[in-house]
């Protein structure tokens, strides 16, 4: 009797192309599970800047949103008045079509 092991019983490939397919398998779902992380990260990094603006910028965009829509004079000697921006649009299409 000879020792060792039958060759029938084990397959040596099988086992070493099992464990790269594993191998394999488990680096793809690492890399699927930070994707993922990453993304998600991002997003809701992303959603509570958005969500939660400063107070400086609220200022900001609601002294611009005042200038934009106001009328007011800039210099009467020299005739030279403010008006809101959708106005002062119409009448540079108006004079453009003419």
């Amino acid at each position: 009797m000879s020792a060792g092991y039958e060759k029938k019983d084990v397959s040596v490939k099988g086992i070493v192309l099992g464990t790269v397919a594993l191998v394999l398998l488990i680096i793809a779902m690492v890399a699927f599970v930070r994707d993922y992380f990453v993304f998600n990260m991002e997003k809701e990094i992303t959603q509570s800047i958005l969500n939660n603006p400063s107070k400086e910028l609220i200022a900001i965009q609601k002294s611009e949103s005042e200038q934009l829509s106001s009328y007011k004079i800039i210099d009467s000697e020299k005739g030279v008045y403010q008006i809101p921006i959708d106005l002062a649009m119409e009448i540079v299409v108006k004079e453009y079509t003419k």
